[in-house]
């Protein structure tokens, strides 16, 4: 299986030569900010003398600034259907997404019905052109199922809310109507892998994501207790590594939980310390904490730590979904390059951000890891022996219809299969020793029927070999021949692709 690289518009003499260019690698941490009054009213006329920013307790210096004029869709395009599907999302450039996920894993069936109402109810309440792009999907007990791809319609999302049957553990749905316990034992696992699915899917999109979880989530990491200390280590390990993928996903979690006492967690004027007492903070500044990754950490600290909000117990949770999603475009950007040069692995680094006004509160991620996540390399050995966490990731993004939009791919049909082109930008190229680099990529194949069974998978490792002189231009395409046997009665072909490098992954589909 070749590998060739492809460039629109190369002429038969080769690529036409570029000027010299020099590489500079910065290490950037980039927040996006929401402002509220004291009627949680977001605050948007802000400049960028009103805002500092710390890490750990460090004063650090803001080099870039966007307003929340500088996230909005594209000029011209108010009222109009830009987004049908994921294709469409590189026309609203950095404008925001979101993404509404149906906890179909711990949310008692009951109670997932009256959040279906209000779903309904919050969509009817919206313009017939959504002013913001919407993936709908529902965590459930199988699988990720996607209800709709990205869209603006709201005529198609509230069919998609009609039409869908929930994917629950009728054995659970049985003990809690004979009044056992509520959930799955594995909750906390399954719902760990469903936020990793999703903010590995949105690993592409430029823009800011808002994840709204509607549901109960986990109540706290149960399973962690009376573990070996190696189990122990291994489970925190998960936790950290997918909190670190949502915040390098740029992904803000909220929780709209129609279960429970009510409550509202996340930053709040309430919180606000009029003495200025924290070390490195000024007067009327809100007190936060950094993200807690203590032994009992619950659904809500992943809330938290995004900077995004729990709201439980709610009869109006349509006016709730109205406010988090009105939150979720009306933000500031700043980035920074932190004082300090350390890249400890692993090493979480605090974050507080704070408007110097005390009728307002600033919310922002609480942190980040600092250095390169470490990224699970293929073991040419039998397929039991590859690492787990690869083992998942490839499997279930090629398992299900979730876009993944790491890596920008686009079928062929050939003779014998398929050829799969990738933005060559998107791949990352390690240098050789004889000065050539070569990426490398693992590619899953799965062939579903109409019945949406799977009949078929294939997968291969496959390399691109680039010389010292090439040069990857904007518009450079890698195109690798996949040659498979599709089975009779396939309905679609779904790939998923991964960088060996960076784990980066992208997926497309195609008929046979």
């Amino acid at each position: 299986m070749a590998a060739v690289l492809v460039v629109p518009g190369m002429n038969a003499q080769g690529p036409t030569p570029q000027a010299s260019s020099i590489t500079v690698t910065s290490r950037l941490v980039v927040l996006d900010v929401v402002v509220v009054d004291k009627r949680g009213k977001p605050v948007t006329n802000l400049d960028k003398s009103k805002f500092v920013v710390y890490e750990d307790k460090v004063l650090q210096t803001i080099k870039d600034f966007d307003p929340p004029s500088g996230h909005m869709m594209p000029t011209g395009t108010a009222a109009k259907m830009v987004v049908n599907s994921v294709a469409d999302l590189p026309k609203i450039g950095p404008a925001p997404v979101n993404v509404l996920v149906f906890d179909e894993l711990n949310t008692p069936f009951h109670d997932l019905g009256y959040a279906r109402q209000q779903m309904e109810k919050y969509l009817m309440a919206q313009p017939e052109v959504l002013p913001v792009p919407t993936l709908f999907v529902a965590a459930g007990n199988t699988k990720m199922a996607v209800l709709h791809d990205y869209t603006q319609s709201r005529a198609d999302l509230l069919e998609s809310v009609k039409k869908h049957t929930a994917d629950f553990d009728f054995t659970s749905m049985i003990a809690q109507l004979n009044g056992g316990k509520i959930g799955k034992d594995d909750g906390m696992v399954e719902t760990l892998g469903a936020l990793s699915q999703i903010a590995e899917s949105l690993r592409g999109v430029p823009g800011h994501k808002n994840v709204i979880w509607i549901g109960k989530g986990y109540n706290n990491a149960g399973d962690l207790n009376g573990l070996s200390q190696a189990d122990h280590d291994r489970a925190m390990d998960v936790i950290k590594q997918v909190t670190d993928r949502m915040l390098a996903a740029r992904v803000t979690l909220y929780n709209i939980d129609p279960e429970g006492p009510v409550r509202v967690s996340g930053a709040t004027l309430e919180s606000i310390d009029p003495a200025g007492t924290a070390e490195g903070m000024a007067p009327g500044s809100p007190t936060l904490t950094g993200a807690n990754y203590g032994d009992n950490l619950g659904f809500d600290g992943f809330v938290s730590a995004t900077g995004g909000r729990t709201i439980s117990g709610r009869n109006d949770l349509d006016a709730q979904l109205a406010q988090v999603s009105l939150e979720g475009t009306e933000y500031y950007t700043l980035s920074y390059v932190p004082t300090s040069t350390s890249d400890a692995a692993r090493e979480y680094r605090n974050i507080r951000v704070i408007v110097n006004d005390p009728n307002l509160i600033a919310t922002s991620r609480h942190g980040y890891f600092s250095g390169d996540a470490p990224v699970s390399a293929v073991s040419f050995a039998p397929k039991a022996k590859q690492p787990a966490d690869l083992r998942y990731d490839l499997m279930s993004a090629a398992r299900t219809s979730l876009p993944y939009t790491g890596l920008h791919m686009e079928l062929q049909k050939a003779k014998s299969g398929f050829n799969i082109l990738v933005d060559a930008s998107d791949l990352k190229f390690v240098d050789q020793p004889d000065g050539t680099r070569i990426a490398e990529v693992t590619v899953v194949a799965v062939c579903f029927d109409r019945n949406k069974k799977i009949s078929a998978q294939h997968t291969a490792e496959l390399k691109e070999e680039l010389g010292a002189t090439d040069k990857i231009t904007p518009r450079a395409k890698v195109g690798f021949a996949f040659p498979m046997i599709v089975p009779a009665f396939t309905d679609h072909v779904r790939f998923v692709m991964r960088d060996a490098a960076t784990g980066t992954m992208g997926s497309a589909e195609g008929k046979p």
